[in-house]
């Protein structure tokens, strides 16, 4: 088993080395789950031409389909990507089965096509169950550290690093307890940086561009989220709809508060305190005053099938399925507030 942490995965590559045929990430960030396999994708097409395939693990996958997907020749290039995105860290026995062949298949060199295979983040129990120990001893795992309230000012130092900038530890813990341990709006905000500076940035730099000007704040979402204020989630997704906000980013902010909650649940189940579960989640701010409520709304069970919906919403901005992404952002948001979603919402393959 070969693994990679994802920071030296995100620095630049000398020269033109191979990839690894067969890719895992398991993480409960969707940030660092796109930027992994973003990055696996580019560097995989400068090597060669591939047919992508992307396979939800939901009730309609084959097993045998998607075992067969390894046997065929690419109609549109040198190989075939198959991306296998599970929505939780578990397989039934007929997938299992079947990724254990694939991988058999190129252990042996029977097989070129790759295989990308994204997922929740896994415990140890998980990692040697069926289908999962098979994957991680034959391929590449994406290690994802985890960034907690202690840490979160040096990824932001880091992260911004590799965008050119240099920030002082002030600018830093600034932007960390702005965004409240969000991730995607620390990116967000140090992208925006990049885009007017580079080198050395001050404080008020800093200040400014995260001090966006526009009525409506995606990143203002989380504290309305986790305290079920659903006139304000339908008030401000609407107007961030009439400000042209990126479909995307709202749906990594829903992602992010789902993220948050189920870690919370996990830090309290064994055994943290809240106060000690929240720091490890990164809940603070507005967002630790809700959390408590959410928590009270939510299961396991909940949880994969907010999880699920975010998976359609994510096909449906790509125009794989018809239906209008807008609704559907709006409808995990209610979700994430405790509202349960229509029997029919109008999506079509």
């Amino acid at each position: 088993m070969k693994k990679i942490a994802l920071e030296h995965w995100l620095k630049p590559e000398q020269g033109n080395p191979k990839q690894p045929q067969l890719f895992c990430i398991f993480t409960d960030e969707p940030l660092f789950l796109t930027q992994g396999s973003d990055l696996y994708r580019t560097r995989l097409r400068l090597n060669t031409h591939f047919e992508r395939q992307v396979i939800d693990a939901d009730r309609s996958l084959d097993p045998q389909a998607f075992l067969a997907l390894f046997s065929e020749v690419s109609l549109f290039g040198d190989l075939s990507l198959v991306e296998l995105r599970l929505t939780q860290p578990k397989m039934n026995k007929d997938l299992a089965e079947a990724i254990d062949q694939a991988c058999r298949w190129m252990q042996q060199g029977q097989c070129d096509h790759c295989l990308l295979v994204t997922g929740p983040r896994l415990n140890k129990t998980q990692e040697k169950s069926a289908g999962f120990s098979s994957l991680l001893s034959t391929g590449t795992e994406l290690v994802c550290k985890a960034i907690t309230s202690a840490n979160m000012a040096q990824w932001i130092s880091q992260s911004a690093e590799r965008l050119g900038l240099k920030m002082s530890p002030d600018g830093s813990n600034w932007l960390a307890e702005r965004t409240e341990g969000n991730l995607l709006a620390a990116h967000q905000a140090l992208e925006k940086l990049a885009v007017e500076h580079q080198g050395a940035i001050s404080l008020e730099q800093i200040q400014h561009v995260a001090s966006d000007a526009a009525r409506y704040n995606v990143f203002d979402l989380g504290p309305s989220l986790l305290a079920a204020d659903t006139r304000r989630i339908s008030r401000m997704i609407d107007g961030l709809r009439a400000e042209g906000e990126s479909t995307v980013l709202v749906l990594w902010t829903l992602q992010e508060e789902i993220r948050a909650i189920r870690e919370t649940r996990l830090q309290m189940h064994r055994g943290l305190p809240l106060a000690q579960a929240c720091q490890q989640a990164r809940i603070w701010g507005a967002r630790q005053q809700h959390i408590g409520s959410a928590l009270k709304r939510h299961n396991s069970a909940s949880l994969e099938e907010l999880t699920r919906w975010c998976y359609t919403a994510e096909k449906t901005i790509k125009g794989l399925l018809k239906g209008e992404p807008w609704t559907l952002l709006e409808l995990i948001g209610m979700g994430i507030a405790g509202v349960s979603p229509p029997a029919r919402i109008g999506i079509e393959s």
